[in-house]
């Protein structure tokens, strides 16, 4: 049996390492939280304010298509939806940046930050597993992802992306205030 285990274990970590995606999220400049720039392997692209500092609307545009996350009603940072309302983005509780849902057909995902003062890592769960973190601490404008994101379409891995994206974004204008 302890045989077993040591062929098994180090399988079942190669095949659970197999699936999760790494990638990125940066600004176009350091400080510009205005225009963003992902890389997840297989979809690359942008993800930017549709008018400089309109923070109720962004597009987004990659390699499987384009489209624009915006808020549900106009100035309500709680919640947004993506193209066209197929994906629902919500805190739990108004104004509460830390702790988010991602809904549509057939699917929810939360992501929470590893505590309420702790904006530099985010955790993913539900149907979809995984982090994005900061590089460096509190270094917003440069992410990591190391997360299961290959079963989700194009609209839903934006919303996982545009979460961290936002949050650093008015966290760091003071637009939380």
């Amino acid at each position: 049996m302890k045989f077993l285990s040591i062929i098994l274990v180090p399988l079942l970590f190669i095949s659970c390492n197999l699936q999760a995606q790494r990638g990125k999220i940066k600004t176009y400049m350091s400080e510009d939280w205005d225009y963003w720039e992902f890389d997840l392997g297989d979809n690359s692209g942008k993800i930017k304010t549709y008018m400089s500092e309109d923070w109720d609307s962004w597009e987004y545009s990659c390699d499987e298509g384009s489209g624009r996350i915006k808020t549900y009603t106009s100035e309500d940072w709680d919640h947004w939806e993506v193209d066209g309302g197929n994906v629902s983005i919500k805190t739990y509780s108004s104004n509460d940046w830390d702790h988010w849902e991602i809904r549509g057909n057939g699917f929810s995902i939360k992501m929470r930050t590893y505590s309420s003062e702790d904006w530099d890592y985010w955790e993913i769960s539900g149907d979809a597993s995984g982090k994005i973190k900061t590089y460096m601490n509190e270094d917003w404008d440069y992410w990591e992802i190391d997360a299961d994101l290959s079963k989700l379409d194009n609209n839903v891995r934006m919303a996982i992306m545009f979460v961290p994206i936002f949050t650093s974004s008015i966290y760091l204008r003071k637009l939380t205030e």
